[in-house]
């Protein structure tokens, strides 16, 4: 069955959300899509556009791959002041060029949009960015107004690095410093994003640095550290050398999220979504013409715990608003809607539905376990157990396919699919 208020695509394969912005009205979710089939190949940039970020709206593909490129990951960005010389208030996809034949080859290329993002015209002199390497890819782009320039963050997938470039016209990039990953789990990095966020209870502000690590990372393996970011380099909290690294994600399908970084709302929170999705066993799944779905738009901000900032997740209010309320005695029977667990008690809670498949949230005192078992896939089977302050009430997003946890305080979130 497909969900009822996640975004997934009529057919085809769906990843990475992609050059998420905000334009004339429209939300607009670009994302990794295969155009011809259920497995991953022949990637494309997907669309799909919300007036509210609940009711999604899916456009025909807006950038196809080439005859020599994959369209890989990247951002979109509204050119205001019409610097990159496609004129005033031009939409410029920031992608990732991949060689579809011949040794692998990853540069950053641009496009532009003059209809709202619905036909893009690629550079005729792309790529804007090649460094000749086979694993480069994923740039997250914004506008950073105290420098007045664009700034990109990008990853040297293998190496386990970032580097921040530079420019004025989105064409012109000159690299500005590195992200190191000293003491990050895990190996080769996709998917950054670099992004100011208001620190809850205070005036202030502070950066976040978030990154997904395809092998070996805990939880889903998006990591991240906050930190302070000048316009030329991000310096993380703590030492220097050993920079502290949490965990956005306890599951193990919330990969590649990134931001709109505007417009945010009163508190001053940007809103980012995530792919419902791993690597690891994508492409096992059972096929069923479409293969792929968006996790909740989550609003985010950092709260200071125990010394530290921690990032926190609250759905979006309008995307929760269709969303029915449930209860925990309805155990056992197929659900969709949230559902309240309280906190300070111990809790053994699952549900099945017709398929067999079952999830289950265990809870003895401080130790949280949420289980996943698909007879009929046995290789999405797991227990994914973390430590929790028992106080805290948590809430439990159910999709057909799909599980959110979110406690209360929205400083631990874990997703599965199933």
């Amino acid at each position: 069955m497909r969900p009822q208020f996640h975004y997934a695509p009529a057919a085809n394969w769906l990843s990475d959300p992609n050059g998420l912005v905000h334009h004339a009205g429209e939300w607009h979710l670009f994302y990794q899509y295969n155009p011809q089939g259920e497995e991953w190949g022949h990637m494309s940039w997907g669309h799909a556009v919300s007036p509210d970020l609940a009711a999604w709206q899916e456009l025909p593909v807006a950038i196809p791959e080439t005859a020599q490129d994959m369209i890989f990951s990247g951002s979109a960005v509204i050119d205001d002041a019409g610097k990159a010389g496609f004129g005033r208030d031009a939409m410029v996809a920031v992608y990732t060029a991949a060689a579809s034949h011949g040794p692998q080859r990853q540069a950053q290329a641009i496009a532009h949009s003059t209809d709202n993002g619905r036909t893009f015209q690629l550079y005729p002199s792309n790529p804007v960015l090649d460094l000749g390497m086979a694993d480069f890819r994923d740039p997250n782009v914004f506008w950073h107004e105290a420098t007045n320039r664009w700034i990109m963050a990008v990853v040297l997938s293998n190496e386990n690095r970032a580097l921040i470039f530079a420019s004025h016209d989105l064409k012109q990039w000159d690299e500005m410093s590195v992200i190191h990953g000293n003491g990050a789990p895990g190996r080769i990095w996709e998917c950054p994003l670099l992004i100011e966020l208001p620190v809850e209870g205070t005036g202030e502000t502070r950066w976040l640095f978030k990154v997904d690590v395809l092998h070996d990372a805990p939880g889903s393996g998006a990591l991240y550290q906050t930190g302070t970011f000048d316009g030329i380099r991000f310096v993380p909290d703590g030492s220097a050398l050993e920079p502290l690294w949490q965990v956005a994600d306890h599951g193990r399908d919330f990969y590649a999220a990134i931001a709109w970084h505007e417009p945010r709302d009163a508190a001053g929170r940007p809103v980012w979504i995530g792919w419902m999705g791993n690597h690891a066993y994508q492409g096992r799944l059972p096929q069923k013409g479409w293969r792929g779905a968006m996790s909740l738009p989550r609003r985010i901000s950092l709260t200071r715990q125990g010394g530290h900032l921690r990032l926190r997740q609250e759905v979006e209010p309008a995307a929760a608003a269709g969303v029915p309320a449930l209860t925990p005695d309805k155990a056992g029977q197929a659900l969709v809607g949230k559902l309240s667990l309280p906190g300070g008690s111990n809790l053994d809670w699952t549900a099945t539905d017709s398929l067999g498949r079952t999830i289950g949230v265990e809870r003895r005192g401080a130790r949280l376990v949420v289980s996943r078992q698909v007879p009929h896939a046995p290789f999405l089977d797991a227990l994914c157990a973390l430590d929790l302050d028992p106080a805290l009430a948590l809430d439990l997003w159910l999709d057909h396919g799909s599980a959110e946890l979110f406690s209360r305080d929205g400083c631990t979130a874990l997703t599965l699919q199933y």
